[in-house]
């Protein structure tokens, strides 16, 4: 398998895993009742073929150490950051008990190592099982696993060398999911700086999502009880928002969130929560500043050499939830000319998300992969003439039919109608190339067929370049038609202003 190696990170800078961002791990008081032996959430999440699975992410503790807590929540973030910090290679990794008291901000008080022995001790009893529940990475499909956060640890002085050090290993499912790209960075000073465990949960939930939107909105209830962990003892609209309205008022306070806002009532209460930044992080290009160092891409070692761009190209994909070998097959090989492309590519795709297009809202990581896949023919806005760059680097622009000179009441259509439908066709064009690449492949699969067959008296009368390139021309008009483009006549009442026309 491959291995993501990660450059040296910020010291602010961790990274948080995306399973363990979406469902709460832990109780939200520093305590367990003993007695509760099991945490169990659910939601719901519609697939891409459109039908809706449930979700559920069901929580044991062993029963001499119980469930984990909102500080082992904390301990588990400064394990990640022990393993950023070791290059994220192998999942058993060394550490001193001082440093990891030091990256937590506790005390070095004796206290506070019987207090870390403890959290291992819950980390390492806990079991989750979740149905449908944890997303893979590699595969782009939820999956029903049974599995544990550390498989084991020790606790040595470190005195005898580096074979007497501290260690703990992770589980071979979450190091895995870390492999394979599906962890975020998460700014961990801010995370230990909040008061609340209620501030840090929602923290975690929201910064996931953030990356592709500027607002979340969901139901109050599912939100509260699902994926911040708030009891459900807490039945009533305004009993929740006396829980949720602090740690909102220091989210907005310490510059996370700008506001919250609810609407409806009862049941039906929806909650709207806004970045403070107004932009999802996806857009955001980190500066030296940010960091106090040269920024570095996340690096991924291909099985032959290649230059530092595609590196860069791959991580960047990584980071936007592409597989590590996906990543480094996709940019492999390609020309100077394509590379600076597939850049352009993915600054588009990242506009569409920020806007909420429809295009994207099904699959965003679906597209994204498509789009860069087949980046010789996805056509970009602005595109000359909807020419789109072949590998060769010559232009396309004679794949799309030159409109006819259309009569008029003079002898010809004018130079501005010609330049007009052109324009047109640039757009219509554009607008298929980026609905092939947003439906479902089945979809896209059964369109072809039906195609295939309607044109299958054709075969054997033309050639078969010619016969292929007749069902691609009908695979576009049956898009066309199935989700209502406009016609040219449409076309230019809805952008007449633009045009003069």
């Amino acid at each position: 398998m491959d291995q993501l190696i990660l450059t040296q990170m910020p010291k602010r800078l961790s990274r948080d895993e995306m399973n363990l961002a979406e469902f709460p791990l832990t109780v939200l008081s520093t305590r367990s009742n003993p007695k509760t032996k099991t945490l169990e959430f659910s939601d719901n999440i519609r697939t891409k073929n459109g039908e809706l699975v449930d979700r559920k992410w069901i929580i044991t503790g062993a029963d001499k150490f119980g469930l984990p807590t909102a500080s082992d929540d904390e301990v588990l973030l400064g394990l990640l950051k022990l393993t950023v910090e070791s290059g994220m290679r192998n999942p058993k990794v060394y550490f001193t008990r001082y440093e990891i008291l030091k990256t937590l901000r506790w005390t070095t008080e004796g206290r506070s190592y019987t207090r870390l022995q403890r959290a291992l001790d819950r980390l390492s009893g806990v079991r989750i099982k979740a149905t449908n529940a944890f997303y893979d990475n590699e595969t782009k499909l939820h999956h029903t696993k049974n599995f544990g956060i550390i498989d084991g640890y020790e606790i040595n002085d470190g005195r005898d060398g580096e074979n007497k050090r501290s260690f703990f290993i992770w589980s071979e499912v979450l190091f895995k999911s870390f492999q394979v790209g599906f962890i975020k960075k998460l700014d961990l000073e801010f995370y230990l700086s909040l008061k609340s465990a209620i501030s840090k949960r929602v923290y975690r939930f929201l910064d996931k999502h953030f990356w592709y939107k500027a607002k979340v909105q969901m139901n109050l209830f599912c939100f509260a009880h699902e994926k911040v962990g708030i009891s459900r003892n807490y039945k009533y609209t305004s009993s929740i928002r006396q829980q949720l309205d602090p740690a909102f008022e220091e989210l907005i306070h310490t510059g996370f969130l700008s506001k919250v806002e609810y609407y409806g009532k009862g049941s039906d209460c929806e909650i709207v929560m806004y970045a403070a930044r107004g932009k999802p992080r996806s857009l955001d290009k980190p500066t030296e500043e940010e960091s106090g160092r040269p920024v570095q891409p996340m690096l991924l070692p291909p099985s032959e050499p290649v230059g530092d761009e595609d590196r860069e190209l791959a991580g960047l994909l990584i980071n936007r939830g592409i597989s590590a070998p996906q990543a480094r097959r996709l940019v492999s090989g390609r020309s100077l000319e394509l590379r600076g492309k597939i850049r352009r590519v993915i600054e588009h795709v990242d506009k569409l998300i920020a806007g909420n297009s429809k295009l994207v809202q099904r699959s965003p990581v679906g597209f994204l992969y498509r789009a860069v896949e087949n980046v010789e023919s996805f056509m970009l806005p602005g595109e000359d003439m909807g020419g789109y760059s072949r590998g060769d680097g010559a232009s396309s622009t004679q794949h799309i039919k030159e409109p006819r000179a259309q009569k008029s009441s003079g002898k010809a259509s004018s130079k501005t109608d010609f330049t007009l439908e052109s324009r047109y066709l640039v757009e219509r064009k554009q607008a298929i190339s980026e609905l092939k690449l947003s439906v479902e492949e089945q979809m896209l699969q059964n369109i072809t067929r039906e195609v295939r067959e309607a044109l299958s008296r054709l075969k054997g009368l033309i050639s078969e370049t010619r016969f292929e390139e007749a069902v691609n021309h009908g695979v576009d008009e049956k898009l066309a038609k199935l989700f209502a483009l406009p016609d040219f006549s449409e076309w230019c009442k809805r952008n007449g202003h633009k045009f003069n026309c």
